[in-house]
């Protein structure tokens, strides 16, 4: 019997440099422990971004940051409504020190205030 990979597809995942400047520019913030999440109200389906400044570590820690907010979001992107919304979650330097858990409470209470806001 062959498993499902948890995987975030491709389809969900905001690609390119003009969209990411396109939600530091317009997107809303939102500042938690773990990171800053930038988000913004759109026509079509939920995509998320997530981003590693080269202050945060070398390469290694980067990828390790984007890997945790990757899989907290992938977990928690339930509470997002599924059209509708961008959302970009850019590491902070403390997240590196966090354990998973932690960063995963982090990223659900952030998600929670978007779904929030996004009601009003």
């Amino acid at each position: 019997m062959a498993t499902r990979r948890a995987t975030l597809p491709r389809s969900e995942r905001l690609r390119g440099r003009d969209a990411i400047q396109e939600l530091f520019r317009r997107g809303a913030r939102l500042d938690r422990e773990a990171c800053l999440v930038l988000w913004m109200p759109v026509a079509g389906p939920r995509v998320s971004g997530f981003l590693a400044g080269r202050r945060l570590s070398g390469s290694v820690g980067r990828n390790r940051a984007r890997r945790l907010l990757r899989e907290a979001y992938r977990r928690e992107k339930h509470r997002l409504p599924e059209e509708g919304v961008q959302v970009c979650l850019l590491a902070h330097r403390r997240l590196l020190e966090m354990e998973f858990k932690a960063v995963a409470e982090d990223v659900a209470g952030a998600l929670g205030a978007v779904a929030r806001r996004l009601e009003r």
